[in-house]
C-alpha cells in the first residue's frame, strides 16, 4: 500500500509534492513568512503570539498579525465556483487584523492596531508638530487584488498598487507609491482618489 500523502512531504512513488493549502472564502486566508519575523494570534488564541514559518499555513479569518519586524504574503480567496480565484499581498511594518465578509465580495480588510497607546496624543496642540504627527501604529503594502487597509480615520481601498497608511495622532495619512488608492474619509464622509506620489490626510475631528 502507497504511503499516504502529508502536506509538504514528498508522496512515496508520487514523484511530486503535496498541493499547497488554499484559502477559504470569508473563513481562512493563508500566510506565509517573506523576511523577517512574523507574528500572529489567531482569535480566541491566548495573548501570546505564535511564529509564522517560510510554509504557507491557514488561519482564520479575524487573526491578527504582528509584521513590524518581518514580511508576510497573504492569499485569500475570491466568492465563486470551485476553483476559487486566488489574490495575494505582501504587507510588513505594522500589526493587524484581517477581515473578510460574506457580503463584501472578495475584498479584503487589514484593520491597523496601533502600537502606542492614543493617550500619548493627549499633549498634542497645533503648535507642537512633531507631537500631533507622531505615529502610533501604521502598514504598507504591494498588492494584487481588492484590499482595504482601516485606519482610525480613513481607510484606503486598492486594485493592485503599492501604498502605506500611518494611524497618528494628527489622522490618518496615506502614502500612494504606485498605482491609485481609493481613500475614505471617516471623519468627513467622502471618498478621495489619492495616485502615485500623492497623500492624504483624514485629519482627526
Amino acid at each position: 500500500m502507497a504511503a499516504a500523502c502529508t502536506a509538504g512531504v514528498l508522496c512515496a512513488g508520487a514523484g511530486a509534492q503535496a498541493a499547497p493549502p488554499v484559502p477559504t472564502f470569508a473563513k481562512t486566508v493563508v500566510l506565509a513568512r517573506i523576511s523577517g519575523k512574523v507574528l500572529i494570534r489567531p482569535p480566541g488564541a491566548p495573548y501570546s503570539f505564535a511564529l509564522v514559518t517560510t510554509t504557507p499555513t491557514v488561519v482564520p479569518v479575524g487573526t491578527v498579525v504582528d509584521t513590524t519586524a518581518g514580511r508576510v504574503r497573504l492569499t485569500s480567496a475570491d466568492p465563486g465556483p470551485t476553483p476559487a480565484k486566488l489574490q495575494s499581498g505582501q504587507f510588513f511594518l505594522g500589526t493587524f487584523r484581517v477581515q473578510q465578509n460574506a457580503t463584501a465580495g472578495g475584498l479584503v480588510g487589514l484593520v491597523i492596531r496601533d502600537n502606542e497607546p492614543r493617550s500619548v496624543c493627549a499633549a498634542a496642540t497645533a503648535h507642537e508638530a512633531a507631537l500631533s504627527q507622531r505615529i502610533l501604529g501604521l502598514l504598507r503594502g504591494t498588492a494584487h487584488g481588492r484590499f482595504r487597509t482601516v485606519g482610525r480615520f480613513a481607510a484606503a481601498t486598492v486594485r493592485g498598487t503599492n501604498w502605506g497608511v500611518r494611524d497618528r495622532c494628527d489622522g490618518t495619512l496615506t502614502v500612494v507609491r504606485e498605482g491609485v488608492v481609493a481613500v475614505t474619509d471617516f471623519v468627513r464622509h467622502t471618498t478621495v482618489i489619492v495616485r502615485a506620489g500623492q497623500t492624504y490626510l483624514a485629519k482627526a475631528p
